[in-house]
């Protein structure tokens, strides 16, 4: 066999040296041509097309009515994206032959290309009139639909083609990625699948299928197909990247880092790579290593918003702030809606005490994405802190009609509802969030404030006494159970939670200011010796700590009050 086909091949060598002699030939040539024409289809089978241009020339010049050669010439122009001439050649090629079939399918794939989808249709259509059980016009009738986003006729043509031929790998494949666009990744599983009993080139099937798996959040499948994937080509990154994150979301840490590991041979700088392998390890909290590999990734694209983002959050784990800012300004400057980017410099705005700025870029993070309505909380309070009540309360209304069982911006609007001295429904949206999360020491502490302000002292007391019962070391509770303990005539017991705040809280104003209070019950004449005692225990200490002039005071009348 192999003789024969050399010593065709060295019959077709003679003859390219005459060619020349061949322009005037008849159809006695017909043979010699087709010869040559066959040629050139394997010269651009195996992707040689400017040589396989000049043999299908060479064809054409040795018998000119041969419609296939005008065709074969038209799709290697079609390849190289000159549509002009393919049009030409697959024109020619019809009025040699007016039923070609192939001709008018490959013209029309050419008009798609051009934007002239309408002419496409009607050449496409005549391609199917003469001859209706081609499939290799449906496929490319599909294509052309489907580059145009027509996707429901796309599909129909793709399904005829496989029913004409079920054995061409080609068409479901291209189903299968069209599913893909759409979402519809089991589907895709299925028709991908299919390919492999037909097709020998089985990387790319291997690959789309673990992407369909990762999507589908079956990452046990994604395994396994991605490692398929690298078994048939271990030098696309792609694989590796879908095998890491398909070990991350299982939570195998060291074969996602392994992965990444045996593939940066292979990157090449490539910052996908890099950003990918970066956030695998900022993931798994070895910040360092990710801040050195997202800067492997910015080296190689410094102005891709998602790599300055996750350099900006790198820095904020850190609780380099600043750092951080400047690189979330970076990328809402490349992307001025970058959701997560505008929220994060409103948060760290809000943070800094720059409220207004806050203000502005938490709406300006909202109007990026509608879908995010969680802001409406920090909008609320941003308000709260300009004292815009009216603006607070509009979104805190807002907060709770989009999450109803978001229990601090109940407890926040509270405390907004008691500013502006409506204290039968802050009682009321004090009291949800508690019947929300009983079992919460802030509800519980939360509640007992709103209680304390409004009056129900006692009520008040059994909720910070069940703030320390849920958590021992809550230590505004302490102040506010001294404030609540000598509200109800408590003055001893008052003391006791003063001096367990004393340390935390002894130079802050309102403790201060609370403290001479409670101690100035004691300096009363119906307070008896034992009381007065306590009560210049407590100064003795509080003295020994820090001075103070209003509690000497209150320490020389207790002493004169003993004696």
């Amino acid at each position: 066999m192999r003789k024969s086909v050399s010593k065709i091949l060295d019959k077709i060598n003679e003859i390219d040296d005459f060619v020349c002699n061949y322009k005037k030939m008849t159809i006695t040539a017909e043979i010699p041509s087709t010869a040559y024409l066959n040629w050139g289809i394997h010269l651009a089978n195996i992707g040689q097309l400017d040589v396989a241009m000049d043999k299908f020339n060479t064809a054409i010049l040795m018998a000119n009515q041969n419609p296939n050669a005008y065709v074969n010439l038209g799709i290697a122009f079609l390849k190289q994206q000159d549509y002009t001439e393919a049009i030409k050649n697959f024109k020619k090629a019809t009025k040699i032959d007016k039923l070609n079939a192939r001709a008018y399918a490959m013209w029309a794939s050419a008009l798609s290309e051009i934007g002239d989808m309408k002419g496409a249709v009607d050449i496409y259509k005549l391609a199917q009139k003469y001859d209706p059980r081609n499939p290799e016009i449906y496929l490319n009738w599909g294509i052309s639909l489907a580059k145009y986003n027509n996707k429901k006729e796309a599909e129909e043509k793709f399904k005829t083609a496989v029913s004409l031929d079920p054995l061409n790998p080609t068409t479901p494949f291209l189903w299968g990625m069209l599913m893909i666009e759409q979402g519809r990744f089991e589907e895709a599983i299925k028709k991908l699948t299919h390919c492999l009993l037909f097709n020998q080139n089985t990387f790319q099937l291997y690959y789309y299928i673990a992407f369909c798996y990762s999507k589908l959040a079956n990452y046990e499948q994604t395994i396994t197909y991605a490692k398929k994937a690298i078994d048939e080509d271990d030098t696309k990154l792609e694989s590796y990247m879908l095998l890491a994150d398909a070990y991350m979301n299982t939570c195998n840490e060291d074969l996602c880092l392994e992965t990444y590991k045996a593939a940066e041979s292979k990157a090449v700088l490539n910052s996908q790579f890099y950003a990918n392998w970066g956030n695998a390890l900022q993931r798994h909290n070895h910040i360092e290593e990710a801040r050195e590999k997202l800067y492997q990734a910015f080296s190689a694209t410094p102005d891709n918003p998602s790599i300055l983002f996750n350099l900006g959050a790198n820095y904020l784990i850190c609780g380099e702030k600043q750092e951080a800012l400047e690189f979330f300004y970076r990328v809402i400057k490349l992307n001025p809606e970058h959701t997560q980017s505008l929220y994060n410099i409103a948060a760290l705005s809000y943070e800094n005490g720059e409220i207004e700025k806050a203000l502005e870029f938490y709406k300006k993070s909202y109007d990026s994405n509608k879908k995010a309505k969680h802001v409406f909380f920090n909008i609320a309070n941003c308000y709260y802190k300009l004292n815009d009540f009216d603006g607070a309360q509009k979104y805190y209304k807002k907060c709770i009609e989009y999450n109803p069982k978001f229990v601090h911006g109940y407890i926040n609007y509270a405390n907004l509802l008691l500013e502006k001295s409506n204290e039968a429904e802050a009682l009321r949206k004090a009291r949800t969030a508690f019947l929300l999360q009983r079992d919460s020491a802030d509800t519980n502490f939360a509640y007992g404030i709103v209680l304390l302000k409004t009056g129900h002292h006692g009520e008040a007391y059994e909720k910070f006494i069940n703030t320390l019962k849920i958590n021992p070391n809550y230590s505004f509770a302490h102040v506010a159970l001294a404030e609540s303990a000598w509200s109800l005539g408590k003055l001893e017991e008052a003391l006791v939670y003063l001096e367990l705040a004393m340390d935390k809280f002894a130079q802050m104003p309102d403790f201060l200011a609370l403290q001479e209070k409670i101690l100035a019950e004691f300096t009363r004449s119906n307070v008896s010796q034992y009381e007065a005692q306590i009560a210049l225990k407590y100064c003795n200490k509080f003295l020994e700590r820090y001075n103070n002039l209003k509690v000497d005071e209150i320490r020389s009348e207790l002493v004169q009050l003993i004696t």
